[in-house]
């Protein structure tokens, strides 16, 4: 009885420690108004919110896992404007994303 009690704490201990290893730090941004078209600005801010992510990894003492193949990960939400007087369209983005952190 007592080997299977010691057998399961050494189980979750191991289980616990393996989940603690990796973690996600979010990262926020807005752009501002921007003399921009949507797909830009929104590459922008998401661009901008994995920086703070990496920012929040590393300040927590973490290494940061680069994306497989490229790909940005993250969400954009948006705003748009038009000037008045020249008719021209801006836009103001904002994202959330996350990098996972070791």
């Amino acid at each position: 009885m007592r080997q299977g009690i010691l057998a399961m704490a050494l189980c979750t201990t191991f289980l616990a420690a393996g989940s603690a290893s990796a973690a996600q730090y979010p990262g926020w941004s807005d752009t501002g108004w921007l003399w921009a078209g949507k797909r830009e600005c929104c590459n922008l801010a998401i661009d901008l919110a994995n920086e703070d992510s990496v920012g929040r990894c590393l300040d927590a003492g973490g290494r940061p896992r680069a994306f497989s193949g490229g790909q940005r990960r993250g969400s954009c939400s948006w705003q748009w404007s038009q000037d008045p007087s020249s008719g021209g369209t801006m836009y103001r983005c904002t994202s959330q994303a996350s990098v996972f952190c070791r």
